[in-house]
């Protein structure tokens, strides 16, 4: 293929334009050059403005990448010859995800609500507009994806607690009365006062949220974990506290502070904490912070995290069970990202287009094999 043919092709399919005919033409090139030990001069430098400007084109602010490329194989694992990857369409030979007769669709906004006392509200069914008066606070549904207390006036007596809890394939946003905002991600509850009294704002979690907290220096706000808690003024956070996995604070913005009976530290805008109950807390410098709150603008972002890990988050998501017939697989390492949105099908397939994995799907029931 001339130098001329390449340019255009190259060209074609940056932008998005380019036939079946033409990505299975330019696939083929590549595959070609890729083989022989050398790429020519010409075709190298090809390679790499493509390289480059995939890289601009998918690595915004915060890295979500366009939806033809999000919806392609960009949940590839590592490997040399990343860019080829980003194709629109699986290659002839790529596995097929085997045993999907009825696909799996993603999870949506699902919740409910459990009162002061004991009164439960299926919030997805839920009609907008004010739901209940709960301890001098209005509690109402906006938008079909949000619930917002409404602090009037505040009430004498002991705190009233409220609940929200989503289920797995479930998500809801919150905002609490004064005017902090959580978002819930799948399998998670959040209990909270539906007035803040005292000195402190204080909630409990347990499952992952990402929260942007009002400022308030003369009340902290205190996120309650088990073994753990992260006390914050205002700040934006993410928190990842499910109790069969390590636990993760990740800060975007401003100061928060974890303390336990074995742990205290400061994290700083960027910095991630990780730790396992029992065990030491790790801190560092986290170049993808932003990620983590990825899933609550509706994208998986995975940065060099292994099978185990991702599969972990589908399940919350899909409501399905994750079995590994070797369990080396868990191990197997991939980056990328895709959106929320899709299929679980799709999903996999994305995986499966490394070729060193795939999948066998029945009953909801995901098998991962060599």
């Amino acid at each position: 293929m001339d130098h001329q043919r390449i340019e255009e092709l190259a060209g074609k399919f940056l932008e998005g334009t380019a036939t079946e005919a033409e990505q299975a033409e330019l696939h083929a090139w590549y595959d070609q050059v890729a083989t022989s030990g050398e790429l020519p001069g010409d075709a190298a430098t090809v390679r790499q403005r493509m390289m480059e400007q995939v890289q601009q084109r998918t690595r915004p602010v915060r890295r979500i990448w366009p939806r033809r490329l999000a919806a392609a194989a960009v949940l590839a694992g590592i490997c040399a010859a990343g860019w080829y990857l980003l194709r629109s369409t699986p290659s002839p030979d790529a596995p097929a995800t085997e045993g999907i007769s009825a696909d799996v669709r993603p999870g949506g906004d699902k919740a409910t609500l459990t009162l002061a006392d004991g009164t439960v509200i299926e919030l997805d069914t839920a009609r907008n507009g004010a739901l209940a008066a709960q301890g001098g606070a209005t509690v109402a549904k906006a938008a079909g994806t949000e619930l917002v207390y409404v602090d009037e006036a505040p009430a004498d007596g002991p705190p009233v607690f409220n609940t929200i809890a989503t289920p797995r394939g479930g998500q809801f946003q919150v905002r609490l009365p004064d005017g902090s905002r959580v978002w819930l991600n799948a399998a998670s509850q959040l209990r909270f006062p539906a007035s803040f009294r005292g000195a402190e704002r204080r909630v409990e979690l347990r499952g992952e949220a990402f929260f942007e907290v009002t400022g308030d220096a003369a009340h902290p706000f205190i996120v309650a974990m088990p073994d753990m808690e992260v006390a914050v003024l205002g700040t934006q956070f993410n928190v990842s506290a499910y109790e069969s996995e390590k636990q993760k604070t990740v800060l975007l913005q401003g100061a928060v502070r974890l303390q336990s009976q074995q742990h205290a530290v400061t994290l700083k805008p960027g910095q991630s904490a990780q730790w396992e109950r029992g065990s030491r807390m790790t801190v560092e410098n986290d170049p993808y912070a932003e990620d983590a709150a990825a899933w609550k603008d509706g994208m998986f972002i995975f940065t060099k995290a292994p099978l185990a890990e991702i599969m972990m988050q589908l399940s919350r998501w899909y409501n399905i069970e994750a079995r590994y017939e070797t369990e080396t697989l868990k191990g197997v390492v991939f980056t990328g990202q895709i959106s929320r949105g899709e299929n679980l099908s799709e999903v996999l397939k994305m995986l499966e287009m490394t070729g060193t994995i795939h999948f066998h799907t029945e009953n909801r029931i995901v098998t991962a094999r060599p």
